[in-house]
């Protein structure tokens, strides 16, 4: 996994009038270390190992609500755990199918999945909210 550069984050930040805290860059420069998702206490307990640092798990938590505003993370609440957004300036929904087993996440997105989500909800009366992404639950190769 490619770890996220500060100066992209200050970029992203600036971008949104928001402003990057130490607190803000730890957690997702830890998360971007690692290809499959992590649990906030995973990351707290990563994070606290570096010399000087010990931050809560409200504080954790608080951080990853802040990037998943901005759509740089996605959190997989059937698992309740983090990973990072592949392609975050991309204006689709987002899908993330990871493997019930062992956790591999493979991010797409509805287009090319071939799903209008949005046309099949307006058939029910709905309208989709594309600002979340949508979980799909699968067994990878590797573990079928």
């Amino acid at each position: 996994m490619k770890v996220i550069k500060t100066e992209e984050l200050l970029n992203h930040c600036l971008k949104h009038k928001k402003s990057l805290t130490l607190s803000r860059t730890l957690v997702i420069k830890t998360l971007s270390k690692h290809s499959k998702p992590k649990s906030a206490y995973d990351l707290q307990k990563e994070i606290n190992k570096i010399e000087g640092t010990n931050l809560n798990i409200s504080t954790i938590y608080r951080v990853l609500d802040f990037w998943m505003k901005l759509g740089l993370i996605h959190k997989i609440a059937a698992i309740n755990k983090f990973l990072m957004c592949l392609s975050p300036n991309e204006k689709h929904t987002h899908m993330l199918n990871f493997c019930t087993i062992c956790e591999k996440v493979v991010e797409t997105c509805s287009d090319r999945m071939g799903l209008n989500l949005k046309k099949s909800t307006q058939k029910l009366d709905l309208s989709f909210d594309n600002a979340h992404p949508v979980e799909i639950p699968v067994i990878c190769s590797n573990c079928s």
